[in-house]
């Protein structure tokens, strides 16, 4: 049971947050936590309620982050901004690191990519005194060094997909270092809302930051490619039928922003707030 310190504490480090951010020239947008469509991503499932009236029931989604809404807001043309909002996930087992319901803050830059992000991260922590400078891992070297493993090749096979997660925890989540670190270099493949580096296509401009072990965000240039994230949304609507796991409409509202936001690079981040309070008292 959490106690009044942690509330207070908690109200505190939302204060500092908001601080930076408004100082860096943000703007703090409210998202709102009803949806009548959500972003299919791999593995995050909302919960669904109903609106019922004299009219009919329509179909609402809970909010699972603040993107769909900053990214309209991106859409309309503001270049920077931030939200701190209720975020909900279903189907996920209950645990210290893992709630149906979160505090998420995300935010976005126009003109950045993920590297800005990450520097982003690194400012937003030294704003607490925490170390300002934090290791960059590659996640394939980590692959090959720990599980002794191709990891982009492992994930082109669709079969390995479902065998990821449990491989990254046991062998490499387990190994890292306990100050705070980025972990780069993300397959594409696993990585659909992310830009593929021109470099190497195969690989995302993404990142997750951890800390004392555990993951507290997740961060990347954003795909704007409308065209390929549909192909994505609609791949996705077939293997969770296929699954008999629960399916959600096509985002089109969210497609139409990414259209809009095609002709410059955007970047952000989701940033879990509970799991940033528990590294202060850990």
């Amino acid at each position: 049971m959490k106690t009044l310190k942690y509330y207070l504490f908690r109200e505190q480090l939302i204060k500092k947050i908001r601080q930076f951010f408004l100082s860096q020239g943000f703007h703090e947008f409210i998202t709102p936590v009803l949806n009548d469509s959500i972003p299919l991503e791999p593995n995050i499932y909302p919960f669904e309620t109903e609106w019922k009236t004299a009219r009919g029931i329509k179909r609402f989604y809970l909010s699972t982050s603040p993107e769909k809404h900053l990214k309209k807001m991106l859409a309309l043309g503001v270049n920077k901004c931030f939200s701190i909002g209720h975020s909900f996930r279903n189907l996920e087992t209950s645990s210290p690191l893992h709630s149906p319901e979160f505090l998420m803050l995300e935010w976005y830059r126009k003109n950045a990519d993920y590297k800005d992000i990450m520097i982003d991260v690194e400012k937003l922590l030294s704003h607490f005194n925490v170390l300002k400078h934090y290791k960059r891992f590659s996640l394939v070297e980590l692959f090959k060094e720990y599980a002794k493993i191709d990891v982009v090749s492992f994930l082109n096979d669709a079969k390995n997909r479902a065998d990821y997660d449990k491989l990254f925890v046991n062998e490499i989540e387990s190994r890292l270092p306990k100050d705070p670190l980025f972990i780069i270099d993300y397959p594409s493949i696993i990585s659909p809302l992310c830009k593929p580096k021109k470099a190497n296509p195969l690989l995302a401009e993404r990142f997750e930051f951890y800390w004392k072990g555990i993951e507290l965000a997740n961060g990347n240039t954003e795909n704007t490619d409308y065209r390929s994230i549909l192909k994505f949304f609609k791949a996705e609507q077939s293997s969770r039928k296929a699954q008999t796991s629960p399916i959600t409409p096509i985002d089109h509202d969210f497609l139409n922003s990414l259209k809009k936001m095609q002709n410059a690079s955007y970047a952000g981040v989701g940033f879990g707030v509970d799991r940033l309070i528990m590294m202060f008292q850990k």
